[in-house]
């Protein structure tokens, strides 16, 4: 796990440009960093340089070969390949053997080397040879390219941005302004995003002129005469069904790999079904005395509180377990934050922020049940949402949205006006109003000068079923967006590596290839529960949010609210309407039904503010 970063311009590379990307990417490799500058000539093409106008740049977190042998930017025997690199890749030792009956030699036991020799030999084919979680740039010398990519399903994040002359890229939106060395301006898009779905879809990011790399997607920039070129990114994977593999013993697969690190590793547990089979799979093979497992605990509010369940569960199974408890206070909220990068309005980043900072004291590691619920439709939206499939036509109408109120279900009215407003929706459209962000109606009402669209996503190719469709445009968005960005912003604050067993590619498309029978079943996830064995612990289905209305409500806050609706006003340069904000939070006070909505203003707030302090 690292941060990675780069840069080609017609200009020299500044130390200052360096140097502030690399305290922006710190808290993501704290075991060292490394830079290498590139120079280019007509007469000698691309060379190493003490300073030059291309640069790579990398912050390390050891896991595996933790010697000076896997640092990077690392190169191949000639210097004609660099890569900068972060994630894991899993099994690829056997591959290995093949690139060295080929005459590659390796230097080390690191997946980089590994990932830079496969491209060595296969070119882009390479992707088709990485089984993991990866984002990645490699300067390609001699054919005047950079080659960039993102694993199939988002777990790792990389950002890029190309104007004027310079391409730029980064793992954080933050390293990469800075790395720019001008200011930029907000994007209005991502602003509404935001407030349409909590996160910031791709391949929108906050600022207007920077975006995110899609899941499964690669882009090549050609350096020719030293000049970058940027190619449109290109989607390399989809996730086709693969009924020819075998779920389970994929699963067991996939946890086995992941047990691969030379640094001390343990795992996330709640009471729920995900990261209980985890669990349980690893006690099958006798491995539960090697992976201490934690939990977060609520103490102040028993309602959240999973701990009783889930030691329980790891008592059970032979693990050694920790309870952590989680009394997060204001202080520290903003802190957590800053370091979600963009606004991100999950409010269970605050306890996962926590429990990775205190499970960080005592390993780098940790194994996650992320992705179950994506792939067994485990969400309650998605039984509550297909039946809205056959009342509802599937596309709505193209119309302006305007409101002189908002559309508030606490009202009859309200609830009316957002029955009908699923019709003018349309079916897939009004997939939105399953979330808890803030509908057209009310969008338009806090935004009144600002063309608003009904959602930001990007949406499935091929017509399908709804459940089938829901879950694809979860694939393509709210998972790599929402839950894996959480999850790695949350971790990698505290250079914690997070590996999701459940999100290994090969396993995911066997999911798929699953009949339907066996797959969607009613409750959810009998396939899981049935890999458990008869032990199964079922307690209530309490996700990882945290006590909201009790935090939100503390008398710390009040001039806060106050100050809010004049502040997040001039923070978008007027976007949202002060009056307007101040109407809503009059109502949201007095309803604890809006707490999330709220809590997405409030974090907006904050977040901006601190995005326009550091960069």
């Amino acid at each position: 796990m690292c941060g990675i970063a780069g840069i080609s311009s017609e200009h020299l590379i500044t130390a200052e440009q360096i140097e502030k990307t690399h305290q922006s990417l710190q808290a993501r490799g704290p075991d060292g960093w490394g830079v290498e500058s590139f120079a280019f000539s007509r007469a000698k093409g691309w060379t190493q340089a003490p300073r030059g106008s291309m640069a790579l740049l990398q912050t390390r977190l050891s896991i595996q070969d933790l010697s000076e042998q896997g640092a990077q930017p690392m190169s191949n025997e000639d210097g004609s390949l660099w890569i900068v690199y972060n994630g894991e890749i899993y099994g690829w030792e056997e591959e290995a053997i093949l690139l060295r009956e080929q005459g590659h030699y390796f230097k080390s036991r690191s997946d980089t080397e590994f990932i830079l020799h496969a491209y060595e030999e296969w070119g882009d084919a390479a992707l088709e040879h990485l089984r993991g979680m990866f984002a990645f740039c490699i300067f390609d010398l001699k054919k005047h390219r950079l080659f960039l990519a993102r694993d199939r399903l988002g777990e790792k994040p990389l950002f890029y941005s190309f104007e004027k002359g310079v391409f730029a890229f980064a793992s954080t939106l933050q390293a990469l302004a800075r790395l720019r060395g001008r200011r930029a301006s907000l994007n209005p898009e991502a602003i509404d995003a935001f407030l349409t779905h909590r996160y910031i879809p791709a391949p929108h990011s906050l600022l207007s002129d920077c975006y995110k790399l899609p899941a499964a997607h690669q882009l090549v920039v050609s350096l020719s005469e030293g000049v970058p070129t940027m190619q449109a990114p290109h989607e390399y994977w989809q996730a086709t069904p693969r009924p020819d593999l075998h779920p389970a013993a994929l699963l067991r697969e996939s946890i086995t790999l992941r047990l691969t690190s030379d640094r001390p590793l343990g795992l996330f547990l709640s009471s729920g079904i995900d990261s209980q089979v985890i669990a349980s799979l690893l006690a099958q093979e006798n491995l539960a005395s090697r992976v201490p497992t934690f939990t977060a605990s609520f103490p102040v509010d028993p309602l959240f509180d999973e701990a009783l369940g889930a030691q329980a569960i790891a008592h059970r199974l032979g693990a050694a377990h920790t309870t952590l408890p989680i009394t997060t206070d204001l202080s520290v909220i903003e802190k957590i934050i800053e370091d979600l990068d963009e606004p991100l309005a999950d409010p269970s980043a605050i306890p996962m922020w926590s429990l990775c900072q205190a499970a960080a004291r005592e390993i780098t590691v940790a194994l996650t049940g992320d992705g179950g619920d994506e792939l067994f439709a485990g969400y309650k939206r998605y039984q509550v949402h297909a039946q809205s499939a056959t009342l509802l036509p599937r596309h709505g109408r193209k119309r302006e949205w305007y409101s002189q109120h908002l559309c508030l279900k606490t009202t009859f009215l309200g609830r009316v006006e957002r029955v009908l407003l699923g019709y003018q929706l349309g079916w897939e459209s009004a997939y939105t109003l399953r979330f808890s962000g803030f509908d057209p109606l009310s969008r338009a009402f806090l935004q009144p000068d600002f063309s608003i669209e009904p959602h930001y996503w990007r949406l499935p190719s091929k017509p399908s079923s709804p459940r089938e469709w829901m879950l694809e445009c979860d694939r393509l968005n709210y998972l790599p967006e929402y839950i894996l960005r959480k999850s790695d912003l949350c971790s990698m604050a505290h250079g914690l590596e997070l590996r999701s067993p459940m999100l290994d590619h090969l396993f995911f498309q066997s999911v798929l290839g699953m009949p339907w029978k066996d797959r969607f079943t009613n409750p959810p996830k009998q396939f899981l529960k049935q890999l458990i064995g008869p032990h199964l612990f079922l307690g209530p289905k309490r996700g990882f949010n945290p006590p909201l209305h009790s935090w939100l409500h503390q008398s710390s806050l009040h001039s806060t609210y106050q100050e809010l609706p004049d502040l997040l006003s001039v923070l978008t340069n007027g976007q949202l309407s002060a009056t307007r904000l101040h109407s809503f939070l009059q109502l949201a006070h007095r309803d604890q039904r809006f707490d999330e909505l709220t809590w997405m203003l409030l974090l907006l707030t904050i977040s901006l503010r601190k995005f326009q302090e550091k960069i």
